[in-house]
């Protein structure tokens, strides 16, 4: 079974080169470039020696690139497992390969890759996480550690899930896991390193209008299931 490493990345810094040269050509690779636009252009060439770029102008948000990127990859593949990384260095490769080995033997599974918080976490993002995982549960009677993890993988026989869940934002993956229990799939949660890079400074999540997102979509759960 093939390993794919789909990587969303907007207006990403030296850290997305970092990462591909660590996986080095060892897995196919597929960046989406979210509009970032013709100052990142550089940066996307040099992406190019490790990996196929798929690029649109404007930017549509990350749920959009990650819908992207999983339609294109299930257009040019079969038999395999995708794994979702982050552009920023915050997910390690071989935590992303420890979920693409559980998910090829768990075709039915969707694996999230669980971090544990600890001193390194910014303060902001620990109670952040700590809110959402509670109101999640609360909402949905799910019990899942970290529910904003990108490090995520699943087999092509989940392909059509996880591309039918709204959302072109953050909120797409928390669709994704709101979504669930409705559809009766299954979910494994396994360790992972927790690597925060300058308190994450470079991440792009916006604290009020994304978490709004997020948050509208989870009572909106509530109401409906």
């Amino acid at each position: 079974m093939k390993y794919i490493i789909l990587i969303p990345a907007y207006e990403p810094d030296d850290k997305l080169i970092q990462l591909l040269k660590v996986i080095d050509n060892k897995y196919t690779t597929i960046i989406v470039d979210d509009g970032s636009g013709d100052g990142y252009k550089k940066i996307f060439k040099e992406a190019k020696k490790y990996a196929h770029v798929i690029t649109y102008e404007v930017n549509m948000g990350k749920g959009y690139a990650l819908k992207s990127g999983i339609k294109y990859i299930d257009e040019n593949y079969h038999n395999y497992v995708i794994v979702t990384m982050d552009c920023d260095m915050q997910h390690d490769i071989n935590d992303a390969i420890k979920l693409c080995n559980y998910a090829s033997k768990h075709a039915d599974t969707l694996v999230l890759g669980k971090r544990t918080w600890d001193k390194t976490m910014p303060v902001r993002s620990r109670i952040g996480n700590s809110i959402t995982r509670f109101v999640f549960k609360m909402n949905t009677g799910l019990k899942i550690y970290d529910t904003q993890t990108g490090l995520r993988a699943f087999s092509d026989s989940l392909v059509n899930y996880m591309l039918n869940n709204d959302g072109n934002r953050y909120e797409y993956e928390m669709n994704v896991l709101l979504n669930l229990k409705k559809y009766r799939i299954k979910y494994h949660e396994i360790d992972i390193n927790t690597i925060y890079i300058d308190k994450n400074r470079t991440s792009h999540f916006n604290a009020f209008k994304d978490s709004y997102l997020i948050y509208k979509e989870i009572l909106k759960n509530k109401k409906t299931r």
